[in-house]
């Protein structure tokens, strides 16, 4: 019944959604009536249409012989709306609050812990959990990426402003890059200071997969880029460490035996 599944999509259990149901298609009723009409005990019928009274959806029609009435359906966006910002509330916490848990599980485990998200969405989740940590980022770069921050306005204004608040937030930037004109252009226009983005150069040739590397804090982030992206979270401080080490060594390298002066 495209009713009852509205109401469950809106939170409520399988009683509260039927009380809702049945005032909504027979009119004001007592918790005898709602009994009869549900199946559910007068006790139950009376407890659930309290509730439904404190979440705003009904309201109680007479004080000596409590009976119920819906209130207008719109109360039910209403309703979602506001779990849907306690939900996301809640979220934004355990994002920024995790650490302490990681820190306690870490100290007696070594296993990691991994997520893998899609598109958009999964991109930004990587540069919004970067802000969060607010640990110094090691990076290998991927030409593959400049389509999609930089065709796309949105996508591109996601990019600059988080550029901005990793800045703000002081979080360094160590990224060894292929030679491409933009990133030349950001290197030499000063915008990679301001960014506190350290650039180490390799030839464009020596790497083409369309996956870019990041190493920060405890975590390890892969980044695809094709007709779908795909991102995947690495938490763990032993894999974090060696990622890291990796990329200081291929920086090395590379600051070596690849001229700057391009």
């Amino acid at each position: 019944m495209e009713e009852m599944d509205i109401l469950k999509r809106v939170g409520l259990n399988e009683a509260q959604a039927a009380i809702y149901n049945s005032l909504l298609n027979e009119g004001a009723m007592t918790p005898t009536e709602l009994a009869n009409r549900t199946g559910l005990s007068r006790e139950n019928c009376y407890a659930v249409a309290k509730k439904l009274v404190e979440l705003g959806l009904i309201e109680q029609t007479n004080d000596k012989k409590a009976s119920y009435r819906v209130l207008n359906p719109s109360a039910l966006e209403v309703l979602a709306e506001k779990r849907r910002k306690i939900v996301a509330k809640n979220e934004k916490f355990v994002k920024d609050n995790i650490s302490s848990l990681l820190d306690i599980f870490y100290a007696n485990n070594e296993m990691p812990g991994a997520r893998t998200l899609e598109g958009r969405e999964g991109l930004e989740e990587v540069y919004k959990d970067i802000l969060r940590v607010k640990k110094d980022v090691y990076f290998l770069r991927t030409v593959a990426d400049e389509s999609f921050w930089h065709d796309n306005d949105e996508n591109h204004d996601f990019l600059e402003n988080y550029r901005e608040q990793r800045a703000l937030l002081g979080i360094h930037t160590y990224a060894l890059t292929p030679v491409t004109p933009k990133a030349t252009k950001n290197a030499r226009s000063g915008a990679d200071n301001a960014w506190s983005f350290e650039r180490t150069w390799m030839p464009k040739e020596d790497y083409d997969a369309p996956a870019e590397i990041w190493a920060y804090g405890d975590k390890v982030a892969f980044c695809t880029y094709g007709e779908t992206q795909i991102s995947t979270i690495i938490t763990s401080p032993v894999i974090a460490e060696a990622v890291r080490q990796i990329l200081k060594i291929m920086m090395n390298f590379y600051k070596k035996s690849f001229s700057q002066e391009h």
